[in-house]
């Protein structure tokens, strides 16, 4: 999903840049440039930046080899079923 209009960077994106270290809304804005021009992506990429952790980078809810992580996995399947029956 396009996040940041302006620059057409994707979710994926800031995961990724996420998972490589960036650990700031700063960081993300000097890596990918978001939330430089209209700013309308700034509270979004902010929840990301903020639902991060320090151990991998990903929003798991702890550390990324807790059993949250294979849960919330399971609920994103179950989504995708739910949407495909649909």
């Amino acid at each position: 999903m396009i996040v940041c209009v302006c620059k057409s960077i994707s979710d994926r994106q800031i995961k990724a840049c996420l998972d490589a270290g960036a650990t700031t809304m700063e960081d993300l804005q000097i890596d990918l440039g978001v939330a430089l021009c209209c700013g309308k992506c700034g509270p979004y990429v902010e929840e990301m930046v903020a639902g991060a952790t320090p151990c991998c980078g990903r929003a798991c809810g702890g550390c990324c080899q807790s059993t949250h992580v294979e849960t919330s996995t399971e609920v994103v399947v179950v989504r995708q079923e739910l949407a495909l029956a649909a």
